[in-house]
């Protein structure tokens, strides 16, 4: 590199070294083993102020040491900060797109004689620009509205299980009622079958001592006709 190495890079472990396809080596932070690509100075120092398990002794030592003055960071150095943030993979044709779409916007803002129209703005040394949204506004009554609506709809799921139970109730009250009522329907089957039973049997028995009255009267008759016949020969 042709300079001393920097106290931040002492933080770091490299992961993948560089050599003459890859400029800038790959790191992982000693503190939280997050990994950072393409390393440069500028990029380490974005990720040591953010580093939640760095302590804060050496943050502030490495950020006194080592934060570099705006006026020696060169265009390249901003480019491969830039270029950290973009996958290992499609490095090269990423930073190719982002140089002719540098060049074409300061053609655009040189040739144009016109008020230049608002470019958007880039994030510098592998910030990522923050967004800030408002708790209160739109975002507090789509966030009420969305409540509202996962409340109206857990109310009618209720609604339709409370139907649903109501409904196996009744049908369960029903079954209950078919059942009582065949049941009651057998009992009294029964019943009537022994009574037609009893009824049978009275019926025969009263029959068979019909039939024996009637048999003991024949034979006294015969008795009598004999005894009187036996009386008339004497």
């Amino acid at each position: 590199m042709g300079r001393p190495q920097l106290p931040i890079w002492n933080e770091f472990v490299t992961t993948v070294p560089a050599d003459a396809d890859k400029r800038s080596p790959d790191v992982a932070c000693l503190h939280c083993r997050a990994l950072v690509c393409n390393a440069r100075p500028a990029s380490l120092l974005s990720h040591a102020s953010r580093c939640s398990e760095m302590p804060d002794h050496i943050r502030l030592r490495v950020g006194r040491s080592d934060r570099p003055p705006k006026t020696m960071v060169s265009p390249l150095e901003l480019q491969n900060a830039k270029a950290g943030q973009i996958n290992n993979q499609n490095q090269s044709q990423t930073e190719g797109e982002e140089e002719v779409e540098m060049e074409m916007e300061m053609e655009t803002t040189t040739t144009t004689t016109t008020t230049p129209m608002p470019t958007e703005r880039r994030p510098v040394l592998g910030k990522r620009t923050r967004i800030v949204t408002s708790t209160t506004g739109p975002t507090s009554n789509t966030l009420e509205h969305v409540l509202t609506s996962i409340r109206d709809v857990m109310d009618k799921s209720l609604e339709v299980k409370r139907e649903e139970l109501q409904l196996r109730k009744e049908e369960l009250e029903f079954q209950k009622e078919a059942l009582t009522i065949k049941l009651e329907d057998r009992r009294q089957a029964r019943e009537e079958e022994r009574r037609d039973r009893r009824e049978q049997r009275e019926a025969d028995r009263q029959e068979r001592l019909e039939l024996a009255r009637i048999e003991n009267e024949k034979n006294l008759a015969f008795l009598k006709a004999v005894m009187e016949s036996s009386a008339q020969r004497q």
